[in-house]
């Protein structure tokens, strides 16, 4: 769930003691970058997340798979123009102008789509001959799905002066093929992703512990987020590094996932 994510965001309405809040408020860059991390670069935003992965397809009834549960870790760091850009594991990209609504009970929210179509990692042309062919989807030569998150988040945080609104809450769908590992490549079956989560204070550590565990003996590089992009582009999905050489001989070995991944800046 969130890889770089860039802000573009225009203009915000002051909060003001005692004014009646307004029914639409329009985040500036800062505003979003305090609801979803922190603007002060020094520090790394920890969000947890669980949910389930449902099926379906047509004609038949959905049903869920397997629980969800994991975490994303992410640092802001603004740029010459204002804006911000947002380094993290597990992420996500953006560029919009967003505006908030009101909700019963001083809350806000807002939502935003990103929908992804682009050349299937796994086998871009379609060959029926490749090794990864039996896990490339229905589609083969393309892969596309749909993120939706809703952000909520209380106004007077918001009108703090802290670098982070700390009572976030975050609502995440995804509609996409089978992931590679299920091996079904002439299915029209549809995952549905449905999760919820919050921010995590006090760093890695006040993780859940089966999460917590896996990034203390595994994903050490979990701990922190990244300070650098390391390259340019989406990042890395769940097809682009299954199609990795290393990590399709690992899965064809029967090896324990995740495999470790080492500390990167």
């Amino acid at each position: 769930m969130f890889n770089p994510l860039l802000l573009l965001l225009l203009s915000s309405a002051a909060v003001h003691a005692g004014e009646f809040p307004p029914s639409i408020y329009t985040l500036s860059s800062e505003d979003l970058i305090r609801v979803r991390a922190s603007a002060n670069e020094n520090k790394s935003t920890i969000v947890e997340w669980q949910g389930q992965v449902l099926s379906y397809k047509p004609g038949d009834r959905p049903k869920v798979l397997f629980n969800v549960q994991g975490m994303n870790i992410a640092r802001a760091k603004k740029l010459d123009d204002g804006g911000y850009d947002l380094l993290s594991r597990e992420g996500f990209p953006a560029s919009a102008k967003y505006e908030a609504r009101y909700q019963p009970g001083g809350t806000y929210s807002f939502q935003f789509n990103i929908p992804l179509a682009y050349p299937n990692p796994l086998n871009p042309t379609g060959d029926p001959t490749s090794p990864l062919y039996p896990y490339s989807g229905p589609t083969q030569a393309s892969y596309s799905a749909i993120e939706s998150f809703t952000f909520t988040f209380p106004l007077k945080e918001l009108g703090s002066s802290y670098d982070s609104v700390s009572s976030t809450q975050v609502y995440w769908t995804r509609t996409s093929p089978l992931l590679p590992f299920m091996a079904t490549p002439s299915t029209n079956v549809t995952l549905l992703f449905v999760a919820s989560g919050s921010k995590v204070k006090g760093g890695w550590k006040n993780l859940s512990p089966v999460v917590r565990d896996v990034i203390s003996t595994t994903l050490t590089a979990y701990k922190d987020a990244p300070t650098e992009r390391l390259s340019s582009g989406g990042g890395v999905t769940s097809w682009s590094y299954f199609a990795q050489s290393e990590v399709f001989q690992a899965y064809l070995d029967g090896s324990r996932f995740p495999l470790p991944d080492p500390a990167v800046d």
